[in-house]
């Protein structure tokens, strides 16, 4: 024992009144009453379930905006603090999603989790982690928003989440549950409540206060199907490879953390590309114009980007009442740009798709009457595309995706070639205009209504697997007792 040791050999009262640790008997029982039940960061602070219109107080309390409203126009208060609130004090979130469909921060990509410290900017409502605020516009001195530049000020930084102070998020203690507000009184105590939410189960242990008896318990507890006794269906786009989130989480600091291996799932669309592949499926379409019409076939089962892109934009509206701006007799004639320049239009998903030209059946320009995409380089397809008057384009082969052909219309096509053009500009000196693009043929519309029969086949056939399963525990029970 070293010289001038104070240590005691008792305890002393300073440690039984908890002053230096609180030791005494009843100390246990005490913290088992603590319940500090945190809500996840992609929860609605009042619903209790993911949501999918954030809104935000001034404070970083996120709702649902479908769930809000209402109780603010029934209580007129803020559901955690019982502050008064009014919806003009709302402010609509914009949370940026990744491929997988998890929240990320939009400028580093980095997945948000419940470890994460979130924050918003109040004059746009975009989320990002705290740490790019920091680094990227106060560090930076640079106090404009990151993706849209909008300015702004420190005040205007709202903090969403801080995994350092968890009292915010203590659901235990917002208002609305201590004093038991709801909208509708007709409801149940679980009603809109996910009660499969992290810490949920044991705020409604709180809630209940051993008032419910067994019965009561046992009915709301069936509402719930148990992990056991349900079901699950894999997602059609399964794939036979791991999507190695459990490797990269534990070999990554920066990845989120993941226990559970999961097949990696094929995208639905690639997916759709190799049916109507398989099947060779061709689309047929008309091009309504000022001058006749044109009737083209579409080569879906060997460009179905291209296609699907033509036809979901046709579809859409996109082409109506649109202008051919650029006329070449001999060669041919161009149009899909809504803003007849020549340098607009975009694709179905609102960014230039690949070519598809490489494949080893791909169409050529070997004939008159060829539907192909226009591009300004190498993967910048959008919405323009042009028809072929020459009988051969040999030139364009590896620059440009065929992806239709002229079947019926050739005598409006020699009308449009005859158009005469502006030399300087190749611009026609009449209106010749794109009416409508009528879809007659859609193999990518008959691939997805022969995924939804399949699909809800699938599922009545699981729901009836899960309803043999309950039938048969039920009579298992029976037999027991």
């Amino acid at each position: 024992m070293g010289h001038g040791n104070s240590d005691k050999l008792y305890i002393t009262h300073a440690e039984h009144s908890g002053g230096l640790g609180e030791h005494s008997a009843s100390r246990g029982a005490r913290s088992k009453n603590t319940v500090l039940a945190k809500l996840p960061f992609d929860h609605c602070a009042l619903t209790l379930k993911p949501f999918e219109t954030p809104v935000c107080t001034a404070d970083g309390t996120v709702y649902e905006l479908v769930a809000i409203i209402p109780f603010i126009r029934q209580h007129g208060t803020d559901p955690m603090t019982g502050k008064k609130l009014a919806p003009g004090d709302l402010v609509r979130l914009n949370y940026a999603r990744n491929n997988d469909g998890n929240y990320h921060d939009p400028i580093t990509f980095k997945v948000f989790n419940d470890h994460t410290a979130i924050a918003a900017i109040k004059t746009t409502g975009n989320v990002y982690a705290r740490e790019s605020i920091d680094r990227l516009n106060i560090k930076a001195r640079n106090m404009n928003d990151l993706l849209t530049d909008e300015p702004f000020t420190r005040k205007d930084i709202i903090t969403l989440q801080d995994p350092l102070n968890l009292e915010p998020r203590d659901v235990s203690k917002f208002d609305y549950v201590r004093r038991d507000l709801k909208v509708d009184e007709d409801e149940g105590a679980l009603s809109g409540i996910n009660v499969e939410a992290s810490g949920i189960a044991r705020v409604l242990k709180t809630l209940e206060k051993g008032k419910q008896d067994k019965e009561a318990l046992e009915a709301k507890a069936s509402l719930v199907p148990s992990a056991a006794s349900s079901t699950s269906a894999n997602p059609y786009n399964t794939a036979p490879i791991s999507n190695n989130r459990t490797a990269a989480s534990f070999t990554s600091t920066s990845a989120a953390v993941s226990t559970k291996a999961e097949n990696a799932l094929w995208d639905e669309e690639h997916l759709m590309y190799e049916q109507v592949k398989e099947r060779g499926e061709k689309g047929y379409a008309r091009l309504v114009t000022n001058f006749g019409a044109l009737n083209f076939e579409l080569f879906a089962g060997v460009a179905p980007r291209a296609c699907y892109n033509f036809l979901s934009l046709a579809r859409e509206g996109y082409y109506q009442n649109v202008k051919f701006h650029r006329l070449i007799p001999g060669f041919m004639l161009q149009g899909g740009d809504p803003t007849g320049t020549g340098r607009g239009g975009e694709s179905r998903w609102g960014k230039p798709f690949e070519d598809e030209f490489t494949a080893r059946n791909a169409q050529k320009h070997d004939q008159r009457g060829v539907l192909a995409m226009a591009n300004s380089g190498p993967n910048t397809n959008g919405s323009q595309f042009y028809v072929t008057f020459r009988d051969k384009c040999t030139h364009l082969d590896g620059k440009h995706t065929v992806f239709g052909r002229l079947v019926g219309g050739q005598d409006v096509l020699s009308k449009l070639e005859r158009v005469p053009t502006d030399p300087a500009t190749d611009r026609p000196l009449k209106p010749v205009v794109l009416v409508d693009v009528e879809v007659f043929g859609d193999p990518f519309d008959e691939y997805k209504k022969r995924l939804d029969k399949r699909l809800k086949r699938e599922e009545d056939e699981r729901l009836g697997r899960g309803e043999k399963e309950r039938r048969r525990e039920e009579r298992a029970k029976d037999r027991t007792t």
